[in-house]
């Protein structure tokens, strides 16, 4: 079989939650209602309805571009801290001080209730741990056995899911990205998919809301003696919250039609699962991601768009974000923190190496599929921790 056609052969199936209000599109559907904007300008470079491909590619390598998909809800950063209570106005001020910092492995221990040597992998790349850290070890003092949750106004969700419905009322132009590569003995094959919105924290309890969410699945085949690709796969990985499950394509935990493998998607967050149910992310924390499967379905044979990214460069292209981003003076937070608290003591520690400005986590919409910011593009085998499991199995 042409690997031209293997996408197809494989092309999974997703599961749903109940309620589940954006799924898997193409990025020309989402351009029709957007405008694109550039850092610290409060009218957009290019107003909605003209946001084209070829617009995006004259931003070029500009960071600081964004496309926004929403006319509701604050444009800069410190609309949406000012409706932050003073524990998650705290958390940020602290993981200013030290965007690098991670879970210790003690730490990691107690938050993940599932961590183990063999899960440490996927348990460190989860992009909360640097703000879980702070509560984690008691530094945080302003927390009772919570977690702060970094929610968008509930005005941005409903406008988002107002003009994603908009988009297309009659059919949805279910789409996914795919791209094939040799990454040393194996040939992967990537499915993206792109969601207008995550609504994961607003509608779900989760930790977080933002414009634009890219996941996915991967397959991973050995390479034969005849350079090619070796069927079935060995390894399928489904990517959370940038982190990621890797299993072999025969274990039990794996659900297959066929030769389709079938991914279980949360909530509103669109992380995507091996298994449908309550997937307990930090139970100390009461985070969970509900891929409960007791919604809609992607058949196999229901995708509309199957688009090779190698024949869209353009999204490589804009270094952008795909959904609003938002920057905030940390001077804005030490004063919300000196108004909430009164007295400093809290922050008589967090005065040095304080960064002039932040783009906010969680709340910011993120950057394209493509590129070496995004360890799965770049280095698949090694994202997926396929050579660590082949190591273990000798």
């Amino acid at each position: 079989m042409p690997m031209t056609e293997l996408h197809i052969k494989y092309a999974p199936i997703l599961r749903f939650a109940r309620n589940e209000e954006f799924f898997p599109m193409r990025l020309e559907d989402l351009m029709r209602y957007s405008a694109l904007y550039v850092k610290d300008n409060d009218r957009p470079i290019v107003r909605e309805g003209d946001v084209t491909p070829d617009m995006l590619v004259r931003s070029g390598g500009n960071r600081d571009a964004f496309v926004r998909t929403v006319t509701d809800g604050p444009l800069w950063g410190k609309g949406i801290a000012a409706e932050w209570s003073e524990d998650v106005v705290e958390l940020l001020y602290r993981w200013s001080v030290d965007q690098q910092r991670t879970l210790p492995e003690v730490l990691a221990q107690r938050v993940y209730s599932w961590f183990s040597p063999k899960t440490e992998p996927a348990a460190r790349k989860f992009w909360w741990n640097g703000l879980v850290a702070q509560v984690s070890d008691g530094a945080l003092q302003t927390v009772d056995n919570g977690l702060p949750r970094l929610v968008l106004p509930g005005v941005i969700q409903r406008n988002a899911a107002e003009r994603y419905r908009a988009v297309d009322p009659q059919k949805r132009a279910y789409t996914y990205y795919y791209r094939g590569l040799r990454d040393g003995d194996y040939y992967c094959l990537q499915y993206w998919f792109f969601y207008a919105f995550n609504d994961w924290g607003n509608r779900f309890g989760g930790m977080n809301d933002h414009e634009g969410d890219w996941e996915g699945m991967s397959l991973y085949f050995r390479i034969g003696r005849n350079g090619k690709p070796q069927e079935p796969p060995a390894y399928v990985t489904y990517a959370d919250h940038e982190s990621c499950q890797t299993k072999a394509w025969d274990d039990d935990a794996v659900t297959r039609i066929g030769t389709h493998p079938v991914g279980f998607v949360g909530a509103g967050s669109h992380a995507t699962y091996p298994k449908n149910g309550k997937q307990a992310l930090m139970a100390i924390y009461n985070l969970f991601d509900y891929a409960t499967a007791d919604g809609e379905t992607i058949d196999h044979d229901d995708w509309v768009h199957r688009i090779d990214l190698d024949t869209a460069p353009w999204v490589g292209q804009y270094a952008g974000s795909w959904g609003t981003r938002y920057w905030l003076l940390t001077r804005h937070l030490r004063t919300a923190l000196q108004l909430a608290l009164g007295a400093l003591p809290v922050l008589s520690s967090l005065t040095v190496n304080v960064p002039d400005e932040i783009e906010l986590p969680g709340v910011s919409a993120p950057r394209g599929p493509m590129g070496p910011h995004r360890e799965q593009y770049a280095h698949p085998v090694r994202w997926a921790g396929v050579d660590k499991i082949e190591e273990r199995n000798g």
